[in-house]
């Protein structure tokens, strides 16, 4: 089995976590506070990161069937890994039929949805045959221009004439009650779908440095989501972002500095299609992972093939529009999430009272 660098695992678990959080402007709930529920989530999500770094030290190099049937036994083993597969497969198809609407608003109206979708899969199908060490690989190579782009989207910003940092103001104007009701849905989303990497832990070359790697990515790309947030809240104003479909989008679109930086759609779509590429890439490997394992198989090829070509299909009959999408992603999908991203802390509880019972 092909390994991957730490560095490799540090652009997965970055672009993973920006990924569609571009598409939203995540706890705005909160209003003008949203940046500070990215904030709050962020520290306490540092506990479900521990726990999934910690999975991989008791049971370093085994996959995530192996330590559950080490841990659970075969007959709790089994269906948890089923239900980790549907979970899988549910943000699969989330986030490919999202990505596929939106490419083809913004990219290529004129294309039906279908024809984009099965483009879409037929690149993915191809890249996950190839192995993890090609999925690392290819994102390595796009990462320098996905965080200079968003860089750059950030500097000129700050030179529009549109930015207001008083869009802001007052900060927790409202007081602390509606940055805690969003606490639990931003910790699941972004934060919680971090429990996809359990499936992918045993392809780090470098074992000892996943927790390190791990911390220091999800710190930067909250960082980012951080910046993001004040920007759009900035030049919109709570009210647009609130209403806006893409507020990466409506935010770049209102860019206009000395008319030379005009027009910067085309950067918000290269932004969009990597993130999106790569977390439907990762959730879909890891439901083909696990469907494999659960048949006690070695090699998730057959699952990708047949899964990948009925995907394109069961996205458009799941999902009548992406405001439907987005419903039923909010209504119940983040519980969803954070009941998943939860489940590693008692599977680690039992491995932890088993380690000292042998001992």
């Amino acid at each position: 089995m092909n390994k991957i660098s730490n560095i490799q695992l540090f652009s997965l678990i970055l672009v993973f976590e920006i990924g569609s959080t571009t598409l939203f402007a995540i706890g705005i709930g909160a209003e003008r506070d949203a940046w500070i529920v990215v904030l709050i989530s962020y520290f306490l999500s540092l506990i479900l990161l521990w726990a999934y770094t910690q999975i991989p030290r008791y049971y370093p190099n085994q996959n995530f069937s192996e330590i559950l049937t080490d841990s659970l036994g075969v007959i709790l083993a089994k269906p948890l890994l089923l239900l980790y597969g549907v979970y899988f497969i549910n943000q699969t198809t989330h986030n490919f039929y999202e990505f596929g609407v939106l490419i083809r608003m913004t990219a290529l109206p004129q294309t039906p949805l279908m024809v984009i979708l099965y483009l879409f899969i037929f690149v993915m199908i191809y890249i996950l045959h190839r192995g993890m060490e090609v999925i690392a690989r290819s994102i390595e190579i796009f990462l320098p221009y996905f965080i200079l782009f968003l860089v750059l989207i950030y500097f000129l910003t700050f030179l529009s004439g549109d930015f207001q940092l008083s869009n802001l103001q007052p900060i927790l104007g409202n007081g602390f009650k509606p940055v805690l009701k969003e606490l639990t849905s931003v910790i699941a989303f972004p934060f919680g779908e971090m429990v996809v990497f359990l499936i992918f832990w045993h392809y780090i070359n470098k074992q000892h440095l996943i927790r390190r790697t791990t911390f220091i990515a999800v710190t930067i790309s909250t960082l980012f989501l951080t910046t993001s947030l004040i920007v759009f809240i900035s030049i919109l104003g709570v009210d647009l972002v609130s209403n806006s479909e893409i507020p990466l989008l409506e935010t770049l679109l209102s860019i206009h500095i000395a008319m030379i930086f005009t027009n910067l759609d085309s950067i918000g779509v290269f932004i969009m299609f990597i993130g999106g590429f790569y977390k439907t890439a990762l959730h879909f490997f890891a439901f083909s992972l696990t469907i494999t394992w659960l048949f006690n198989k070695s090699n998730p090829k057959w699952v990708i093939t047949i899964f990948g070509l009925i995907l394109p299909i069961i996205s458009q009959l799941r999902f009548a529009n992406l405001d439907d999408q987005r419903w039923k992603g909010m209504e119940g999908g983040v519980y969803n999430i954070f009941l998943y991203s939860l489940l590693p802390l008692l599977i680690l509880l039992i491995i932890m009272v088993k380690k000292k019972a042998k001992n």
